[in-house]
């Protein structure tokens, strides 16, 4: 099972958007497969062995960047511009794609070799979707 933490520091929009893509995901049928949660960035340390990934709201950035070696996953910044945006799968695919990284080489706050301002990135689909596109 793919365990996903949607982290952010106070949680409105974030505990909308980790309710929104578990709905998401029970409606794809994918409820055994895939998980996600609201964790707030302050629980996240004592939390992280409840996950494989915590994917943080932008604003988070230089929380992540102070605190990043206190985490043994890998923390990686939702780009604002795919912030409750992108489709389910898309996140996913960001999630899966980001811990195969962190298997290779393990270095908190993960970013796609072509994406390290995350704050810059101005794709609307997964990384894996959009280098697709690029190729074809």
């Amino acid at each position: 099972m793919l365990r996903i933490a949607i982290c952010c520091g106070g949680g409105f929009s974030s505990s909308a958007l980790a309710n929104k893509l578990e709905t998401d995901i029970k409606r794809l049928g994918k409820k055994d497969e895939i998980f996600f949660e609201f964790i707030p960035f302050i629980h996240l340390k004592e939390r992280q062995d409840e996950v494989d990934i915590a994917m943080l709201c932008p604003h988070l950035l230089i929380s992540a960047k102070q605190h990043k070696d206190e985490f043994h996953i890998p923390l990686y910044i939702i780009p604002p511009r795919l912030y409750g945006l992108m489709p389910v799968q898309d996140f996913v695919e960001d999630a899966e794609d980001i811990i195969a990284l962190w298997n290779d080489h393990p270095q908190n706050i993960m970013t796609f070799a072509d994406e390290e301002e995350p704050l810059r990135i101005r794709r609307m689909v997964s990384h894996r979707r959009f280098v697709e596109n690029i190729t074809n």
